[in-house]
């Protein structure tokens, strides 16, 4: 485990992929036992009616709970997922950056015959299959409770085809947070542009539809670029990749120069 920085952060971060994946698992069962009660007449639509405008981003459109792949788009993809992912982004990627440089652990790893640039891009890597392996929950949840509730049917390409731009929402976030971290070296700088990040993105995308001069930025939101009940209906906007793989990969190309040329403490 000791051969490389990507194995031994794997090993070292064991208990929280168990952890976070096991957690996916319950939501995902959980939101998946909940589509009877949501999909039924009228269950929603005395709520939603005295509801502020504003505010019915949160619940979304009454129609996609009729059918269980747009339901569990919209429910669980679209609103609790990509918050609870933020949340797991930003704790996985401070461990990884700014909190070994605090134990002093960078410093001893930075001792060992290895590069920066090969220290971060294993780190990096190893917070993206930490995530991947995370959101398997999701899919493991799903499928282990979908027989067993009345209705409850997904193709399995639409699922993946969630999970997977999930995955690179996750990784999106994290990088941000994880390459704030070793550009600066400052843990309060890093998981302040992470929650903004990730806040700002809720806050755009929930209210954005609704508010109208909140619109207009609404693209500038990562969470726009993730349109759960579109990929369910159809499939994934190529676009949409390109646009969170940009940003992933020109906060890690900035990372890498800032962290070559900083004096590790």
């Amino acid at each position: 485990m000791m051969r490389s920085v990507y194995l031994k952060t794997l090993y070292d971060k064991r208990w929280f992929v168990f952890g976070w994946t096991l957690g996916f698992v319950a939501l995902s069962v959980l939101m998946t036992s909940f589509f009877p009660a949501m999909r039924q007449t009228g269950a929603l639509d005395a709520l939603v009616t005295n509801m502020p405008p504003a505010l019915q981003g949160l619940i979304g459109n009454l129609g996609d709970l009729k059918s269980f792949p747009t339901y569990i788009a919209s429910q669980l993809f679209d609103i609790r997922v990509p918050l609870i992912a933020g949340v797991m982004a930003i704790i996985l990627a401070l461990g990884l950056s700014t909190a070994e440089e605090e134990r002093g652990e960078l410093r001893t790893l930075l001792s060992l015959p290895i590069s920066r640039t090969k220290l971060l891009i294993e780190k990096w890597l190893a917070l993206g299959t930490i995530m991947a392996i995370s959101t398997l929950g999701i899919i493991i949840g799903i499928l282990a409770s979908a027989p067993l509730v009345d209705g409850a049917s997904i193709e399995l390409s639409t699922l993946l085809h969630l999970v997977a731009m999930t995955w690179l929402i996750m990784v999106t976030f994290g990088t941000v947070t994880f390459a704030a971290g070793f550009a600066s070296g400052s843990r309060a700088f890093a998981n302040t542009l992470g929650v903004l990040v990730i806040i700002g993105s809720f806050i755009l995308s929930t209210f954005g539809q609704s508010v109208d001069w909140l619109s207009d930025f609404e693209k500038f939101s990562l969470l726009h670029y993730f349109p759960a009940v579109e990929i369910a209906k159809n499939s994934i906007d190529f676009n949409n990749v390109v646009v969170l793989g940009t940003v992933a990969a020109v906060s890690l190309i900035i990372a890498v120069i800032l962290f070559r040329r900083r004096d590790v403490a």
